[in-house]
């Protein structure tokens, strides 16, 4: 038997001593797109701009349905609203998440039909509105 040694620096970690193969992906910023385009490219129609989704919805149907409420929002508050059903039924989207300039970014390139106060923090306030909204009829 060999001596191994493993110097590990933070994030999550799994040591396996009687793995036969290990894989681990790292998407990071630009290189998400990237990646995620090369799969998107044969396995659906969806435009370039949609393919980052995929970080947050697994399944291919739930994308595309969601997309296309997304295109047809004419208001940032319509907006907001789409984006709560999301984070309702995908747990990669969390209520933080979802009030994150990353997060808010994917949806400016694919909402041609708003036309004023389409900016990262206006949409950010409607979605703390609709929120707050949401929180105050639950209870």
């Amino acid at each position: 038997m060999s001596d191994i040694t493993i110097t590990i620096h933070g994030g999550n970690n799994q040591i396996l001593p009687n793995a036969t193969e290990a894989i681990q992906n790292f998407y990071v910023g630009e290189y998400c797109g990237e990646t995620f385009q090369e799969e998107g490219d044969g396995r659906s129609g969806l435009m370039p701009e949609t393919i980052r989704f995929r970080a947050y919805i697994n399944k291919e149907e739930d994308l595309e349905r969601y997309l296309a409420q997304i295109v047809e929002c004419r208001t940032v508050t319509e907006l907001a609203q789409v984006i709560l059903v999301m984070q309702e039924n995908e747990p990669k989207i969390t209520p933080e998440e979802m009030v994150k300039e990353r997060f808010i970014r994917l949806f400016l390139p694919i909402t041609p039909r708003i036309t004023k106060g389409k900016s990262v923090s206006n949409i950010r306030a409607r979605i703390n509105d609709a929120w707050s909204s949401r929180l105050r009829h639950l209870t």
